[in-house]
């Protein structure tokens, strides 16, 4: 009997960048900041500008994760040394 044939490989997963969740104290809710580049490099913590007006220091966790296409996000930067507060 002939054995089935897989027609093509797995395409490969799309990239949607990074996303890293902190908690806004002043609004009471979790927020998303969207990073396009692997922010795992550096962990140092960064300086985040909150929809609520105040700027929130958030610790960067080498446990990040993808962000999936239709995942919603707050805040969305390039490379998190944009928020670095000594760069």
């Amino acid at each position: 009997m002939p054995q089935p044939r897989r027609s093509k490989k797995p395409a490969e997963r799309e990239d949607y960048g990074w996303v890293i969740s902190f908690g806004c104290k002043t609004a009471g809710e979790l927020r998303r900041l969207k990073v396009d580049t692997d922010p795992a490099s550096d962990t140092r913590p960064v300086e985040v500008p909150c929809l609520c007006g105040e700027t929130h220091r958030v610790t960067v966790s080498p446990y990040r994760r993808r962000r999936s296409a239709d995942e919603p996000f707050d805040l969305e930067v390039v490379s998190l040394d944009e928020l670095r507060a000594d760069a």
